[in-house]
């Protein structure tokens, strides 16, 4: 199996984290202006759309701890399908930091390499987005 992994420094709290990965207003804020979110805490699922409808993924919450929030794939694309994404705030050399783990690929061939690159280019958005107020999402074209 392949995992993909990332860390930021992002100046948050766990609060804030959460609800940028949990309600709707904040996935629109850094991810897709087109996402939405059924129900609240776990078992709560966001859709979240790309390209009017040609990218959509379905990810469910399945764990939501202080400063940790952990997403089950439920639908997208093939290679995507069985992975879990978790997002925790953890310290990096005594800062606040985001670590992103996108864990369970099949193999590093196909897609992988674009998803960990939008992966990054994603968690700059959420940087921007929690210590700025706007981040750079996308806008549905």
């Amino acid at each position: 199996m392949a995992d993909i992994l990332h860390e930021a420094g992002i100046q948050t709290d766990a609060e804030s984290l959460r609800k940028a990965l949990t309600e709707a207003s904040g996935l629109q804020g850094w991810w897709s202006e087109d996402s939405v979110v059924e129900g609240q805490g776990v078992g709560s699922v966001a859709t979240i759309t790309f390209y009017g409808g040609m990218a959509q993924f379905k990810l469910k919450v399945s764990e939501l701890d202080e400063g940790k929030v952990v997403w089950e794939v439920i639908g997208g694309p093939p290679d995507w399908m069985g992975t879990t994404i978790s997002w925790e705030l953890i310290s990096s050399n005594g800062q606040p930091a985001v670590y992103l783990a996108h864990r369970g690929f099949a193999s590093t061939e196909g897609n992988f390499a674009s998803v960990n690159y939008n992966w990054g280019w994603y968690l700059t958005s959420m940087k921007r987005y929690l210590e700025e107020g706007t981040g750079t999402p996308h806008t549905g074209s």
